[in-house]
């Protein structure tokens, strides 16, 4: 094996990769997080805008609503007090057209009689014509002797048809017992007036909601949508109190986000929402612009990273590639004599320390001068070249090198290998080039390429004095000429002095 076969040089061009991946992950990661955060707190700002939104929208709400109730407090009193009289009857007359008159959010006050026939009313013309008792409110206030006000179910105004809210408070006769109600009716439309006044874009929406789930008004004002039951909704079933949701609208399939906030006096709650494609339509451009960007600086990068680590990945190849020249025999692929002579230093060295033999092997081409004038320089090289390979072939441990050492000779060096060991390998390195029968027909008498092998074995010294690598070399060489000497095609071993 050729020492040199395991220089592989730590490659920059894979930390250059690795690092431009990290890099490129590193901005995509903290792109992703600053973005993903941006519009958690977009969210967040919508949700609290609505919210707060539905909280002032609930309050006027309440407002209107209480509005109503001191008309009905007003007129209970009146009621009470100066009794149904006919002329009692038509001062109320007038005094529900005047108070009415001036109020948008309220279209009628009604007075109707313990049987259920109206009264009075703030819109002339119905009376003795509309019975209410089968209306909730009038049972209602029948059966209970309450005096609280009551807040009624979504209805079909009995003095127009149209849908209407009711508020109601039950009077009492003299004696105590019941003589009627006085009712307030409020428009949903009114609401939905009312809300469109705020800016919520094209696809939001604002829906006073019954606290059993009615939808009782909306804008944009749907006349479908008034009374659609919302109780089987997830959003409104899982989470009837107040706070942020994002749900899909059963009026209209529109996703959006709101908040919805419940009243603390009124069975009533307000949900104002905006389309979340719509509210979200502006960080989403930005985002898609960031994302664009950071591709383009990301493919920046790593494309540019990528050719310079391909540059340095050549760069290092041809160094490897020099390096590897500069300790390598051009003819035959083996170590050159300069990497003998470090490597046979280096193992020297060692082994002085652990006080192990170092083993060398000198191996000469027999009568080669003969066969470069008969075959030619060219068929020579080849010769070299077949050599080298079957020598390589016999040493093959990871410590071991072979070499060319000058001209026809080769030299293995074996590591931790004793006097008998490599004397084995030299024998079966000569043995593997003769059994290539590469005519030879001035090697006689054989006829066929052979070698001869000096073989020297040496225990190294600190000492450089005793001994040194260079005498191991000499003992070589004086083994090698003896074999030569006792006619060629042999191994010869080195005799310690």
């Amino acid at each position: 094996m050729t020492a040199f076969a395991h220089i592989r040089p730590r490659s920059a061009a894979r930390g250059l990769k690795a690092f431009v991946v990290v890099v490129c992950l590193v901005i995509v990661g903290l792109e992703g997080w600053r973005d993903w955060n941006e519009r958690e707190q977009e969210i967040a700002r919508i949700s609290a805008e609505t919210l707060n939104l539905a909280k002032s929208l609930v309050q006027h709400a309440e407002d209107t609503f209480e509005v109503a109730d001191a008309l009905l407090v007003d007129v209970v009193d009146r009621v009470e007090a100066g009794g149904l009289l006919p002329n009692a009857v038509k001062r109320l007359d007038t005094f529900l057209v005047e108070r009415v008159q001036s109020l948008q959010r309220i279209k009628s006050l009604s007075v109707y009689e313990d049987d259920g026939f109206l009264l009075t009313s703030s819109l002339p013309g119905h009376r003795g014509k509309v019975n209410a008792k089968d209306q909730v409110f009038f049972q209602h206030h029948k059966a209970s002797s309450s005096s609280d006000w009551f807040f009624g179910p979504l209805i079909r105004d009995p003095l127009g048809g149209d849908w209407v809210l009711t508020l109601s408070r039950r009077f009492d006769r003299p004696d105590g017992s019941f003589g009627g109600v006085v009712q307030a009716s409020i428009p949903p439309r009114y609401f939905a007036n009312f809300f469109g006044r705020f800016d919520i874009g094209t696809q939001g929406s604002i829906t006073l909601i019954h606290r059993d789930g009615t939808l009782l008004s909306r804008y944009p004002y749907t006349e479908r949508a008034i009374g659609t039951d919302l109780s089987n909704e997830p959003r409104f079933r899982e989470g009837k109190g107040s706070g942020s949701y994002e749900y899909v609208s059963p009026v209209d399939g529109v996703t959006r986000m709101g908040g919805y906030y419940r009243n603390h006096i009124f069975p009533i709650g307000v949900l104002s929402s905006v389309g979340r494609d719509e509210a979200l339509a502006s960080w989403n451009r930005e985002f898609v612009f960031r994302t664009i960007v950071i591709s383009l600086l990301v493919t920046t990068i790593a494309t540019l990273g990528w050719i310079l680590s391909a540059e340095l990945r050549r760069r290092e190849e041809a160094e490897a590639e020099l390096s590897v020249l500069a300790v390598t025999d051009g003819l035959t692929g083996l170590a050159n004599r300069r990497m003998f002579d470090k490597q046979l230093e280096t193992e020297w060295i060692r082994a002085s320390r652990e006080k192990s033999p170092v083993s060398l092997l000198l191996v000469d081409v027999d009568q080669f001068k003969a066969y470069n004038d008969i075959y030619g320089h060219q068929a020579g090289d080849e010769c070299l070249r077949i050599i080298a390979k079957a020598i390589a072939g016999a040493a093959r441990r990871p410590g071991d090198l072979v070499a060319r050492y000058g001209g026809e000779e080769l030299v293995v060096l074996l590591p931790d290998l004793d006097e008998a060991g490599a004397a084995a390998v030299a024998e079966d390195i000569r043995a593997k080039v003769e059994a290539l029968h590469v005519r030879h027909e001035a090697n006689i008498p054989s006829r066929t390429l052979t070698v001869s092998i000096g073989s020297a074995t040496r225990v190294p010294s600190l000492d450089r004095s005793r001994n040194g690598p260079e005498d191991l070399i000499t003992l070589a060489d004086a083994a090698l000429y003896r074999a030569k000497q006792d006619g060629r095609n042999r191994v010869a071993t080195a005799k310690a002095a």
